[in-house]
């Protein structure tokens, strides 16, 4: 009866270790998905392709800062635009990868989704 209590109690313990380590891996809770489908897109493109450098919530890393500094680095949304597509000193250019569309729609979610609560 003992063994089998430790047994449990030792299953108990590594099963909530495993969810608090799945939970830590994954960033925590998840990011909720912007209404907007224009913003939902530019979401999904900042992940797969701007989070590892400016970081998941735009705080920077390897990159800067973007969250609630874009709109004020660049008024013109065409300037953070540019940015985007021809790239900038180690940013590389996403002019070849994603569509104008695609561009405004990560433009947009960086200036209005990030940094805002």
């Amino acid at each position: 009866m003992l063994r089998s209590s430790r047994v449990l109690l030792a299953s108990c313990a590594l099963i909530g270790a495993a969810t608090i380590f799945s939970a830590c891996a994954s960033g925590g809770s998840s990011e909720a998905v912007p209404s907007d489908p224009v913003l939902a897109q530019g979401q999904q493109i900042y992940k797969a392709n701007c989070a590892s450098c400016h970081g998941q919530a735009g705080g920077g890393g390897l990159g800067p800062k973007l969250a609630g500094m874009v709109a004020k680095k660049y008024p013109d949304i065409a300037d953070q635009e540019a940015v985007i597509a021809n790239g900038r000193s180690s940013m590389p250019k996403f002019g070849q990868r994603l569509s104008a569309d695609e561009i405004n729609a990560v433009a947009r979610y960086e200036r209005e989704a990030l940094g805002v609560k």
